[in-house]
């Protein structure tokens, strides 16, 4: 019985194990994004009432802070990997 390498294996599938990676990474990062995207919006309006009707906005920046954090685990995943490599070559010599 032979198994078959993960997708996260990055030797075989390097591609699929780097869409992996930040499709693990942008759910991480979104609370993060959403902070920071709630004290942005609501520091620049001035209102009384910032968002009139709630779950809906919500709704929206939940969304907005996923694609933002889905556009930012695309580069950290390979720069992550490249440091890592050259941190691992740097610390065998």
């Amino acid at each position: 019985m032979a198994s078959q390498s993960s997708w996260s294996d990055a030797k075989e599938h390097p591609v699929l194990s780097i869409l992996c990676s930040a499709f693990l990474l942008a759910p991480i990062l979104t609370p993060v994004v959403i902070w920071r995207l709630y004290l942005y919006l609501s520091s620049d309006i001035g209102a009384d009432n910032p968002f009139p009707d709630p779950w809906p906005a919500l709704a929206w920046m939940i969304i907005l802070a996923f694609a933002l954090s889905l556009v930012c685990a695309f580069p950290l995943v390979p720069l992550y990997r490249m440091f890592a490599r050259c941190w691992k070559r740097w610390c065998a010599s």
